[in-house]
């Protein structure tokens, strides 16, 4: 426990981890801060009027399509050519009806309102959409919009303007903070923190000086990566604690239990919902722990590859390759199928959150958390190998 004491104070009070969180704390207020402004710009009566313009399109789009079908109907000489049209010119009636309603209802800042009427626009296309064909993907969008409309219902909230991004600070750190400190460049720098101070040591030669002086180099290692590890997992907790507040005291903190809307883009799939329903508190508290693994993971590694190179650089190098590489190849079609063998798939929360078919599904986060646990045992058990069988040269 006294090593470990130590080798945390070492950690917190060694200058190149100070200058390190400094710059890392640096992004982090920026970014709150521009996200903040940039949330104030967006949101409010600005975006009001133009979910209320597109709003009027619909409904000028629908008052045309009724003044083509109208022309038809007076040339139209079949009974059931007639029927089927004067049918179609009632329910866009009903569609401008609606359409209408919601214009009125954005004019009065009632978004609750606005989505109730969406919902039943909605039902009317699928209706519509039964006896089509390629309407598939439509039908999936129609459905996904019904079902996350019905969950805020359900659990009696208000209706955020957009579903994604939301401005409050329950789902903006959501949204914002937690994918900055899972991109591929904070996890290098993460990593950078822990492994620099583990490979330094050796560069300096402290495990023969330890083992002079009677302290056991294995346990050393073991604190160093722990001490590490929990300082820089405790300093995320700060810096989140910070965001939400920065957010919240601008925006609003809005409801724990809103839904989430994870949604995953990509080249290949384009924008694809993932998880609707799941609430934005634990989406927000899991990621944040999760991280711990990742942290983790990453001093583990940093740990076995000091004990075998022993230069703090090359400890940065080979994690910054593994870690950005991985990041450009991600979505190679020969990689795409080994994802769930690869630790680097694991390293995003929101990814895993949204049970992800290609990983473990509903047990993603589960299962990421506790491969990266077994891979950093590994880890420490390997280092423990190769310090046990290092011989120390007596003078």
């Amino acid at each position: 426990m006294k090593i470990f004491k130590f080798e945390l104070t070492r950690f917190i009070l060694n200058k190149r981890n100070k200058y390190l969180l400094t710059l890392i704390s640096a992004l982090i207020v920026f970014y709150a801060a521009y996200s903040t402004l940039s949330f104030i710009s967006f949101f409010g009566q600005n975006q009001i009027s133009v979910l209320s313009e597109n709003t009027k399109s619909n409904k000028k789009e629908a008052l045309d399509n009724i003044n083509s079908l109208e022309s038809v109907l007076k040339s139209s000489k079949l009974i059931s050519e007639i029927d089927n049209t004067r049918n179609s010119i009632s329910d866009m009636t009903k569609n401008v009806n609606l359409y209408q309603s919601q214009i009125d209802a954005l004019s009065n800042k009632n978004v609750n309102e606005y989505y109730a009427l969406q919902k039943e626009l909605d039902k009317i296309q699928l209706a519509e959409n039964t006896n089509q064909l390629n309407s598939e993907q439509e039908n999936k969008r129609l459905n996904q919009e019904i079902k996350y409309i019905d969950t805020v219902q359900n659990r009696h909230l208000n209706f955020e303007v957009l579903p994604s991004p939301q401005s409050h600070a329950f789902g903006n750190f959501q949204q914002q903070f937690i994918p900055i400190l899972s991109s591929s460049l904070f996890i290098v720098l993460f990593a950078s923190m822990v492994s620099i101070t583990i490979a330094s040591g050796y560069e300096a030669k402290e495990n023969q000086l330890y083992q002079f002086t009677g302290i056991d180099s294995r346990k050393t290692l073991l604190a160093k990566v722990c001490s590490g590890t929990l300082a820089t997992f405790v300093w995320l907790l700060v810096s989140g604690l910070v965001y939400f507040i920065i957010i919240g005291s601008v925006n609003g903190f809005g409801n724990w239990n809103y839904p989430a809307y994870l949604a995953n883009a990509s080249l290949t799939t384009g924008y694809t919902i993932t998880n609707l329903t799941i609430p934005n508190g634990i989406v927000d508290i899991g990621s944040l722990f999760y991280l711990f693994f990742v942290i983790f993971f990453l001093a583990s590694l940093g740990a076995l590859i000091s004990v075998f190179v022993k230069r703090s650089m090359v400890v940065v190098g080979v994690i910054a390759l593994l870690v950005l590489g991985y990041s450009m190849i991600e979505n190679v079609g020969w990689i795409v199928p080994f994802h769930r063998y690869i630790p680097m798939s694991y390293f995003s929360p929101l990814t895993l959150f949204g049970n992800p078919s290609s990983l473990a599904g509903r047990y993603s986060l589960l299962v990421g958390a506790t491969y990266l646990f077994i891979l950093s045992g590994a880890f420490l058990f390997f280092a423990h190998l190769m310090l046990k069988n290092q011989k120390l040269r007596r003078i």
